[in-house]
C-alpha cells in the first residue's frame, strides 16, 4: 500500500499512522508535482532578478556566516558543497528514536515541500518520499537540542545525493520542525489507545472495591459542564454497563475512585490537546527561508527568514500528557494500596500475605514507578542560551527532544502502574468470588492469562509476569487493546 499525497491536506494523523506504524510508502501527487515547478520557476526568477539580494542560505551562507555574501557565480556549487556538508551528525547515545518515529520526520518533511514553499523542484520531494524504502538511519534521542531541528534531520538525510541539489534546495531538507510534528504525533496515536486503557483498567478496580456506581452516572455531566470531563463518564458508563448492583459497599468509596472521571477528564483533555497540536503540525509550513508563491501582487512571489521552524507547542502539549499519566500513576498506586488494606476494602484478608500471591508487594514497586513518572514529568522549558553555548544566530534551542525522551518513561511508568492495579483487582475479584461488569471480562481474561490468580500460597516470579503484562500493556497503547488480547499467553 502507498499513501498518495498531494497536497499539504494530505499529511493527516490517519496517513501518518499508515507511514509510521503501517510501514507504507509514500506517493507524490500531480497536484504537487505542479505546484512545487510552478514556485521553482518563480523563485528562480525572483533569484535571477537580483543575485546580491539576501536570501538567507542562498546569496548568504547559513547560520553564523548568515551576514557573509555568496558571489552569484559561486551560488549553485556552494549549495551542493553545503549539502555535501551536512551529511553528517554528531549527537550520540541516550537511546534511540523508534522505527515509527524516524519514518514520521521523513512523512512529515514533505509539509515544507508540497506545496512548493520551500522553492525545490519535486525531485527533491521524491528524494524524500524515496528514504522511507530505504535502511533508515539511527537516530539517538540525546544530543538533539540546537536551534531547530538540523541535527537529527542532517542525519535522516544522509543518504540522499548531494550533487542533485541546486540553490535554495539543501536548505529544504534541514530546515523546519518535522521533528516536533512526528513525535506530537508519536505521542497523539499512542495517548487515545492507552488512556482508553487505563480508563477499562480503573473500572476493573471499581468493580474489585465494589464502590457505589453514582461516582461514575453519566447524569453528573449536566452537573459538571465540561466535555472532556463528560466523555471520561461515557466512558465509564460504557464499562460499567450491566455491572451487578447486588453486594456494593454500603458507603462511599475512597477519594482515589471517587474522583477517577474529574481525573480521566483532564487527561482527555490532554490527549485532545496533543492530537490537535500534532494535527496542525504535520502540515504546518515551517521552511526559512520560507516562499510565498507568486500571487497578484508579487508576480514572482516572496521570500521570508523567519523562526517558524520553532515548533513552541510540541512540547507543552507532550508535556501535558506526560503529566496526566504521572497523575494516573498516583491513582493507580492508591488503588493497590488499598485493595490490600482489609479494613478500607472490606475484602478478605488473605488478598494479602503468606498464604496468597503477594500483590501486596506490587504497592512497594509502584511507588517507585509512580515517583519516577513525576520527576520525568516536569515542565520543560527553552533552554538558557549560556547554558547550551548557544550564541549569535542561533540562541535558543527547540526542546521537543527532551520532553518527548522524558514522556517515554513516563508512559512506561504508567503501563507499570496499571499492569500492577490490574493484576490486584484481578487477585481481589478472585479472592471474592465475584465477576466484573461484562465489558470488562475480556480485560480480565486476558490479565489473568499474563497472571493467573491462585487460592493457595504461590511461589511464581510475580515480577516477571507483571513485566510482560507491562510490555503487553504497551504494545495496546501502540496497536490497540485488540493487541493485548489477541496476545495474551494461553490459559493454562
Amino acid at each position: 500500500m502507498t499513501v498518495l499525497v498531494d497536497s499539504r491536506a494530505d499529511l493527516s494523523l490517519s496517513n501518518y499512522r499508515r507511514v509510521s506504524l503501517g510501514g507504507e510508502g509514500v506517493e507524490i501527487g500531480p497536484s504537487a508535482r505542479r505546484s512545487m515547478e510552478r514556485s521553482r520557476a518563480a523563485f528562480i526568477a525572483l533569484l535571477e532578478a537580483d543575485r546580491t539580494r539576501f536570501i538567507y542560505g542562498v546569496t548568504s551562507h547559513a547560520g553564523e556566516g548568515a551576514r557573509v555574501p555568496i558571489p552569484p557565480e559561486d551560488q549553485r556549487d556552494a549549495a551542493r558543497r553545503f549539502a555535501a556538508a551536512h551529511q553528517r551528525s554528531a549527537s550520540f547515545g541516550g537511546g534511540q528514536l523508534a522505527t515509527s518515529a524516524v519514518r514520521g520526520i521523513i512523512f512529515a518533511r514533505l509539509a515544507n515541500l508540497l506545496d512548493g514553499h520551500a522553492k525545490c523542484r519535486p525531485l527533491v520531494a521524491e528524494a524524500v518520499a524515496g528514504l522511507l524504502e530505504r535502511p533508515l538511519p539511527r537516530v539517538p534521542l540525546a544530543g538533539e537540542v540546537f536551534a531547530g531541528e538540523i541535527v537529527p534531520l542532517m542525519r535522516i538525510t544522509a543518504g540522499l545525493d548531494p550533487a542533485e541539489w541546486e540553490e535554495g534546495e539543501p536548505m529544504a531538507l534541514i530546515n523546519g520542525s518535522p521533528c516536533s510534528a512526528a513525535l506530537a504525533a508519536e505521542v497523539a496515536l499512542r495517548s487515545g489507545n492507552r488512556l482508553r486503557l487505563a480508563g477499562a483498567v480503573f473500572a476493573l478496580s471499581v468493580e474489585a472495591i465494589a464502590a457505589p456506581l453514582e461516582a461514575y452516572d453519566p447524569a453528573l455531566r449536566e452537573l459538571w459542564g465540561d466535555p472532556h470531563e463528560t466523555a471520561a463518564l461515557e466512558m465509564f458508563s460504557s464499562l460499567l454497563a450491566g455491572a451487578s448492583v447486588e453486594g456494593r459497599r454500603p458507603f462511599q468509596a475512597p477519594v482515589s475512585w471517587r474522583i477517577l472521571p474529574r481525573v480521566l477528564g483532564q487527561a482527555h483533555r490532554c490527549v485532545a490537546t496533543v492530537e490537535e497540536v500534532a494535527a496542525i503540525a504535520l502540515r504546518s509550513v515551517t521552511d526559512n527561508p520560507v516562499y510565498l508563491p507568486p500571487d497578484t501582487e508579487h508576480p514572482q512571489g516572496r521570500i521570508f527568514s523567519t523562526g517558524g521552524y520553532h515548533n513552541a507547542s510540541a512540547y507543552p502539549a507532550i508535556d501535558g500528557v506526560s503529566g496526566a499519566w504521572a497523575d494516573l500513576c498516583a491513582l493507580a498506586e492508591r488503588h493497590t494500596m488499598k485493595l490490600h488494606d482489609g479494613p478500607v476494602s472490606l475484602l478478605p484478608h488473605h488478598l494479602a500475605g503468606d498464604d496468597g500471591a503477594p500483590t501486596h508487594l506490587l504497592t512497594l514497586v509502584q511507588t517507585g514507578f509512580g515517583e519516577e513518572a513525576r520527576h520525568e514529568a516536569a515542565r520543560t522549558f527553552l533552554p538558557m542560551s549560556e547554558s547550551g553555548g548557544f550564541s549569535g544566530q542561533n540562541d535558543v534551542a527547540s526542546p521537543t527532544f527532551l520532553s518527548y525522551a522524558r514522556h517515554l518513561r513516563v508512559a512506561w511508568c504508567l503501563d507499570a502502574c496499571l499492569a500492577s492495579l490490574a493484576v490486584s483487582a484481578s487477585r481481589a475479584l478472585w479472592v471474592d468470588r465475584r465477576q466484573p461488569a461484562p465489558p470488562l471480562a475480556a480485560l480480565l481474561a486476558a490479565v489473568r492469562r499474563y497472571v493467573p490468580p491462585a487460592d493457595g500460597p504461590d511461589r511464581r516470579d510475580l515480577g516477571e509476569e507483571v513485566g510482560a503484562l507491562t510490555d503487553a500493556f504497551g504494545r495496546a497503547a501502540e496497536l490497540g487493546t485488540g493487541a493485548l488480547l489477541a496476545s495474551a499467553p494461553a490459559p493454562t
